[in-house]
């Protein structure tokens, strides 16, 4: 099973990404992105990569320790940005802003009881909107449409909710780009 940990979105943020990723869409070209579906949108915790179903309860539980002492908390969505940067943008992005504090310690809880090798990468929570394709990732063209799209979306208020639990996903590869389940959810 590949599996990830993640904090869902509300539907009114879902809705506003996906107006802005409309506009967008329009502005550069569909061969050079790889677009994320709006339904699986959300910001991921920890990804755990393929594992064995009887791993799952161990999972479920790590994650109810690591939920222990979190109360809910808000999540502002605002800005849009690129990994690893503009020069040669991979993954473009809108960020979580207020709330990132919480999100990044149940992260860090995530992989310190999760993952017998802790990463040592920054935690930045973001919600992927796309993915630029490798033989576009360099092309001046689509660098420069894409920068230009996004700065006539700035500033970005996708809008914020209220993050009562974190879910633990299946991610299902399929020709037509991933389909996530949730299996469980544990409340903050």
């Amino acid at each position: 099973m590949r599996l990830f940990i993640a904090a869902l979105i509300s539907e009114e943020v879902r809705a506003a990404l996906a107006e802005a990723r409309a506009q967008l869409e329009r502005a550069v070209p569909d061969r050079a992105l790889r677009w994320v579906a709006p339904e699986n949108y959300h910001i991921t915790l920890l990804f755990l990569g393929e594992q064995p179903e009887e791993r799952v309860p161990a999972i479920v539980e790590a994650m109810g320790q690591a939920c222990v002492g979190a109360a809910p908390f808000r999540i502002q969505v605002r800005g849009l940005g690129v990994f690893p940067n503009w020069n040669r943008p991979n993954v473009l992005w809108a960020g979580a802003t207020r709330g990132t504090p919480q999100l990044t310690q149940l992260a860090t809880t995530l992989e310190r009881r999760l993952q017998s090798t802790p990463s040592n990468k920054q935690f930045h929570p973001h919600i992927t909107l796309a993915r630029l394709k490798t033989p576009y990732r360099d092309a001046e063209g689509v660098k420069k449409r894409l920068f230009d799209a996004v700065q006539r979306l700035l500033p970005t208020e996708f809008g914020s909710y209220e993050l009562r639990a974190i879910s633990l996903m299946q991610s299902t590869l399929t020709p037509d780009g991933s389909i996530y389940t949730e299996l469980e959810r544990v409340e903050l």
